[in-house]
């Protein structure tokens, strides 16, 4: 199978670890057959997508969203903050409504909600935010290519190369939490 063919989901470190990683194939459907019995002993999910280059574009779909997602869920919850709510009680609100999501319910970008997560972590470990940007440009290139418009994709993308310009490179892409709350300072 070419390397250029198989693509795994983002926050791969915690998922391999946990054998959870979701592998989204492209290439000839019987290199995909041949190969997954191996990627299932490292994943939960192995989804053949099609043709070479499927596998890079679920992921580069799956990883805006992510981003986008991360985003939202750290505005809200800085917003919810500022409000005067404890952080735990808005979690769980959102987790048990209509606001759930990966991002609030798994991966909580508050230090304090959650245990196990880069947040707890000084934002260490997990997907960093240079990774993160790098997937937003390759989305955003392709979008444009396509013609496609992605103007909550294209935002995505700037907050996280601005975030990288700041320092967070190296921390966790949930760290957009703290950086939202850097920029409401000044």
């Amino acid at each position: 199978m070419c390397e250029n063919v198989l693509y795994f989901s983002s926050l791969g470190v915690g998922a391999a670890s946990s054998g959870k990683l979701t592998f989204m194939v492209g290439g000839a459907e019987e290199e995909f057959t041949a190969a997954k019995e191996l990627l299932s002993c490292m994943g939960a999910n192995v989804v053949y997508c099609g043709q070479v280059g499927t596998g890079q574009a679920a992921k580069i779909c799956n990883n805006m969203l992510l981003a986008i997602g991360m985003i939202g869920t750290s505005e809200t919850m800085n917003l919810g903050i500022r409000l005067g709510l404890d952080p735990k009680l808005l979690a769980k609100i959102l987790n048990m409504s209509s606001g759930r999501c990966w991002s609030s319910d798994t991966y909580n970008p508050v230090p304090g909600v959650m245990e196990g997560v880069p947040s707890a972590n000084n934002y260490l470990g997990g997907f960093g935010t240079q990774l993160m940007a790098k997937d937003l440009g390759l989305a955003q290139n392709t979008a444009t290519n396509t013609r496609t418009p992605v103007p909550l994709g294209s935002l995505a993308h700037q907050i996280y190369r601005m975030m990288c310009a700041r320092g967070y490179a190296n921390k966790d892409f949930s760290s957009v939490f703290q950086f939202l709350r850097e920029e409401e300072g000044q």
